[in-house]
């Protein structure tokens, strides 16, 4: 089932909310960052709920494969992942929803968050929050960190039994993705060029080189970028106009830009 586009508000605990936000500032202009730049920084977010994933294969072939897996999750499932691919350790109940989030996290390369339900001998409704966050490089998704977490609205949630509930009966309640700031803001169309360029600044003018190119911005490469500031002019060769810049992230030899 696609999943409709939604944004950071439909996230309903606050610990997904605020690693969703680290997420999108991580993205620093890009469509998701890379794995090597998550840090583990006190209260920013909790790992307890963590499984990571490694992307494997293309199309059909893909695979997901466990890298970590928390403590809490090892407790609700009874077993350990590591190693083992998505299909072999998700229960069949749960594992078309799984599955196809994860696809969805690789195909769009947006987080994807989405609530599945069962009810617990109790007769009480438990929730299974699940928010899928991509990680790459150069526009491929190659991890994928997921939180979970489970609710009751009537109380404490016995991680060791209700899996058995969720066997029984998986309902899905919502299902959506959500952008990266700049996937947002990037309507226009990016074309791949390699074209030499001018940035100016204050009395300054240095040559570039541009790799892409849309009506709303541009990422530029070039061997002193780190000494251009946060705004300059940009012209392309065999243009007159001069566009203004704002930079809106930054690597040591390339920059992303967006015209203002």
């Amino acid at each position: 089932m696609p999943s409709k586009l939604t944004s950071l508000r439909a996230i309903k605990w606050v610990n997904q909310r605020t690693l969703a936000d680290y997420w999108d500032r991580l993205a620093a202009g890009r469509s998701f960052p890379a794995f090597t730049e998550l840090k583990s920084e006190p209260g920013m977010y909790d790992p307890k709920q963590f499984v990571v994933w490694n992307v494997e294969g293309q199309g059909r072939q893909r695979k997901f494969r466990a890298l970590y897996q928390s403590e809490n999750v090892a407790e609700v499932f009874g077993s350990s992942w590591l190693g083992k691919t998505m299909d072999e350790v998700v229960p069949m109940s749960l594992r078309r929803f799984t599955l196809e989030a994860a696809r969805e996290c690789v195909a769009s390369g947006c987080l994807v968050y989405m609530i599945v339900s069962t009810i617990d001998t109790n007769g009480h409704r438990v929730d299974c929050e699940a928010l899928l966050l991509p990680f790459g490089r150069n526009d491929s998704v190659e991890q994928i960190l997921t939180s979970l977490r489970l609710r009751s609205v009537q109380g404490r949630v016995q991680r060791k039994k209700i899996l058995g509930n969720f066997k029984i009966q998986t309902d899905m309640l919502f299902s959506g993705k959500i952008r990266s700031s700049v996937g947002e803001n990037r309507r226009a169309q990016r074309r791949n060029v390699l074209r030499a360029g001018k940035i100016s600044f204050a009395d300054q003018s240095m040559t570039c080189t541009v790799r892409n190119v849309s009506a709303t911005g541009a990422s530029i490469e070039g061997a002193n970028l780190t000494g251009t500031p946060d705004v300059f002019t940009l012209v392309l060769e065999m243009e007159s106009t001069a566009r203004p810049c704002t930079v809106v992230w930054r690597k040591k030899t390339r920059i992303g830009v967006r015209f203002t």
